[in-house]
């Protein structure tokens, strides 16, 4: 018994050793090894169904200013992108900016139902199997890409910090001035 003990500690020790010393570790990828497409960047065009059965084409869009959004349903972060996006809508409509979500995950009646409970009054559709989402990126969510009028990104968010939607706005403004 006192043997299998210090057998089963001396595993425990090597293991801590290797990942004390870096050899074994499960680091994510960064942001910029998952993102695809940055600022300057032409941004990638696609054709979404939305969520009320219109479709719509990121190229058709040009000559508007457009808030894309990438994002899950069950994704914290973007619950609270979206419940801050929420309280500026006013002023995001008044600046004529377009806001295009495409949720990377969730069938139509969760994305749906999703905004719907929470309140949010977007052009929104799902993409379950990330065709879209994969143009722009391979991780992380919720992605923000404000494109310009000449479907040129302007500004590109990834995952939701404090002040990335005052960036956005603040950039916005300027766009749309």
């Amino acid at each position: 018994m006192v043997r299998q003990t210090i057998n089963i500690v001396s595993i425990l020790v090597v293991i801590l050793g290797f990942v004390q010393c870096g050899a074994i570790t499960e680091q994510l990828p960064t942001y910029d090894e998952t993102t695809i497409v940055v600022q300057g960047d032409v941004a990638p065009d696609f054709t979404a169904t939305l969520l009320g059965g219109d479709q719509v084409t990121l190229s058709e869009l040009r000559g508007e200013v457009v808030l894309l959004i990438l994002f899950s349903h069950t994704c914290p972060d973007c619950k609270a992108l979206f419940d801050d996006l929420h309280d500026d809508m006013a002023t995001i409509n008044n600046l004529g900016v377009r806001v295009l979500a495409i949720a990377r995950d969730g069938s139509e009646e969760q994305v749906h139902d999703y905004l719907e409970a929470n309140g949010y009054i977007i052009d929104a559709a799902a993409d379950p199997d990330r065709a879209i989402y994969n143009l722009y990126a391979t991780m992380y969510v919720p992605r923000c890409y404000l494109i310009n009028t000449l479907g040129v990104v302007e500004c590109a968010t990834v995952e939701y910090h404090q002040g990335d939607l005052e960036t956005l706005l603040s950039k916005m403004r300027e766009i749309c001035d």
